[in-house]
């Protein structure tokens, strides 16, 4: 009877806390590739940054040096501007949202695991209980054969 109530406590106790660890741990993961993708999109947005800001001095250099080729870079600067100002906004999207994200994971992992927690409390109070009735069901038993 014992080995019954024990066996069911740690199958409760496996689905309480594997389930939601292993959600954490892919939630974890989830957030490390997301980590991954903004320090890209942050590489991505300061080499843009710092080569649009080379160019652009370059620029003003080649608007008084060589006249004939102004236009020429002047448009390549714009596209380059264009793309680092994408970029910008690319990283901040990802900051903002990932900041959202982290917020919502702290809460809801929190509250997962404080539920979890509480289960297993419970679980381990009615676990107790069984075992010290199923230990004062024995008892006469015991009893009864000691005075015999």
């Amino acid at each position: 009877m014992l080995s019954i109530k024990l066996q069911r406590e740690a199958d409760n106790l496996l689905f309480n806390f594997e389930e939601p660890l292993k959600d954490y741990v892919r939630a974890v993961q989830s957030i490390k590739a997301t980590m991954l993708d903004r320090a890209n999109a942050f590489r991505q947005h300061f080499d843009l940054d710092q080569e649009r800001k080379y160019k652009e001095l370059n620029l003003e250099k080649m608007k008084f040096m060589n006249p004939e080729k102004f236009t020429e870079s002047e448009t390549e600067f714009s596209e380059l501007k264009a793309a680092s100002e994408e970029a910008t906004k690319r990283y901040e999207h990802i900051v903002s949202v990932m900041n959202e994200e982290l917020a919502r994971f702290q809460e809801q992992k929190t509250a997962d695991i404080g539920l979890a927690f509480h289960e297993f409390a419970k679980g381990q109070a009615k676990l107790a209980k069984d075992i010290a009735d199923a230990w004062r069901s024995v008892l006469p038993k015991l009893e009864a054969c000691s005075s015999s």
